[in-house]
């Protein structure tokens, strides 16, 4: 079986939350500020943090530099990953320009944002290619990077409440965050006592749970997978990480959705009845052509879906013929920063590939075996790549398969989204990316799996674009599966 690997980036968004957060209140702290980061209470990296005054483009700002390291078991595999931001703000810590950089298995992909009043102007930079994209800045949003500006206050009291607004550099989104100011309380880390507020900051892909000092400097948050980052001394936070450090526990094990029987035979199965349970965003509540969603009563406080899903036979004889003009399915023809449909690269590859067929179905075939049979599985790879990257490479894991063949896919003239969601594996559920094409129809495509086939052990949970895949962080981690009945 071909190793997959969706989880990385959605954890690195949660790491990216965190930051970001730890970003808008050190410059309380004298720096550098040094934090360990834990999950569910073993050490997996750490985080520096350097705030100084400087000049941007002759204007004064403050920049503000961070790095992360994280060291993970996936898939048995060892994963290292780096995340390292660099940022010019005002003197109220609202952004100029930011670079993110985000590194693992030898390879980079670097986002540069230069943020006007109006929008978010980005750049997605790899060694094979850049692209670009304007992320509008919605009406009345500032962008702050402090939370103690946006609740108008020099100390935090309880009670207080206010609504921030940052950049996304993986999703390439500005979302909102709400911050309230919940209690009091004592905490004590490696023997050190510190009397906090606690601050919960509601975001898109989960809230983070934050312990400040009345002044807003920042002791210690908790997010979701039950990562931690808690303030340390520099020996501390490094210890172990830089040395011949084998995290304990094996990611994708520990968020993988467990079920309560086994599938025997899941790759043949064309009918799945399941209960999924836990944080469920409605938007993830996909029905559709491949599978139809029911809400039920919650259980425990949590929210219960269950997905009815089926695998379709598709006829050769029904497919559309190119060219597909229907304007409603322009939106899965474009370019996007990481299917870049139009690179010289992809387009001369989808051409060579589909050569003078006029099927859409018949063309997404060929994509799909080629991309199949020439792509080599690397579970290293943590960094999220466009397609031509991938392309020059041949190798990675599944959302890299799944970028290549949109892109490969759309270059040739057929509607493509990318797939985000669950598939069954060895007694459960883990996390997975895919394709749909429409050929006259939604039809799912699954180049990691080797075949024609898309079992209907599939679960959907987001769909469109490639970024969209990070909407998996809101349910990371957090689900149980109740399967009712497979044929």
């Amino acid at each position: 079986m071909k190793q997959r690997k969706l989880l990385l980036p959605i954890f690195a968004v949660v790491l990216t939350l965190v930051a970001s957060l730890v970003a808008g209140a050190s410059q309380k702290q004298p720096t550098p500020t040094w934090m360990g980061i834990y999950m569910s209470g073993q050490k997996m990296g750490y985080m520096s943090l350097v705030v100084a005054k400087d000049k941007y483009r002759g204007r004064d700002a403050n920049r503000i530099e961070s790095f992360v390291r994280t060291k993970l078991v996936l898939m048995r595999v060892n994963v290292q990953q780096e995340i390292r931001t660099t940022t010019f703000t005002d003197e109220r810590y609202s952004p100029f320009f930011e670079t993110f950089e985000t590194s693992s298995g030898g390879r980079k992909t670097t986002v540069e944002a230069t943020f006007t009043a109006k929008d978010v102007r980005c750049r997605v930079i790899t060694d094979s290619s850049t692209s670009s994209k304007v992320v509008p800045i919605p009406d009345g949003t500032s962008l702050i990077g402090d939370s103690m500006y946006a609740l108008g206050a020099e100390r935090l009291k309880v009670g207080q409440k206010a609504r921030m607004a940052y950049f996304n550099p993986l999703a390439l989104s500005v979302d909102p965050v709400d911050v309230e100011v919940m209690r009091e309380e004592q905490i004590e880390i490696n023997g050190r006592k510190y009397d906090t507020f606690v601050v919960r900051n509601t975001t898109p892909t989960g809230d983070i749970m934050a312990w400040q000092k009345a002044d807003g400097s920042l002791v210690k948050t908790e997010a979701l997978l039950g990562v931690t980052m808690q303030i340390e001394t520099e020996a501390e936070a490094k210890a172990g990480v830089d040395s011949n450090y084998v995290p304990p526990t094996d990611l994708a094990v520990v968020t993988s959705v467990r079920a309560n029987i086994d599938i025997p035979k899941p790759r043949v199965t064309r009918k799945l009845t399941v209960k999924l349970i836990g944080k469920i965003d409605t938007r993830m509540a996909i029905s559709d052509g491949w599978q139809t969603v029911t809400w039920l009563d919650p259980a425990e406080g949590k929210s219960v879906a269950q997905f009815k899903i089926e695998s379709k036979p598709f006829v050769l004889g029904d497919s559309l013929q190119f060219p597909i003009t229907a304007p409603e399915l322009a939106p899965y023809l474009r370019a996007t920063p990481y299917l870049d449909v139009d690179s010289p690269e992809i387009m001369a590859k989808a051409a060579e590939i589909v050569g003078v067929d006029k099927s859409a179905y018949s063309a997404a075939l060929k994509i799909r075996a080629w991309v199949s049979d020439n792509m080599k599985p690397r579970a290293d790879m943590g960094v999220v790549r466009p397609a031509a990257d991938v392309l020059k490479e041949k190798s990675g894991v599944c959302r890299d398969y799944a970028v290549l063949f949109a892109s490969l896919a759309r270059a040739s003239g057929v509607p493509t989204k990318v797939i985000a969601g669950l598939v069954y594996i060895n007694g459960g559920f883990y996390y997975h990316a895919w394709n749909e094409c429409y050929v006259g129809r939604w039809v799912a495509f699954d180049a990691t799996l080797g075949r024609d086939f898309v079992d209907a052990t599939h679960i959907k949970l987001a769909e469109g674009d490639a970024t969209n895949m990070f909407d998996l962080a809101t349910v990371f981690g957090s689900l149980k599966a109740d399967i009712i009945d497979f044929r």
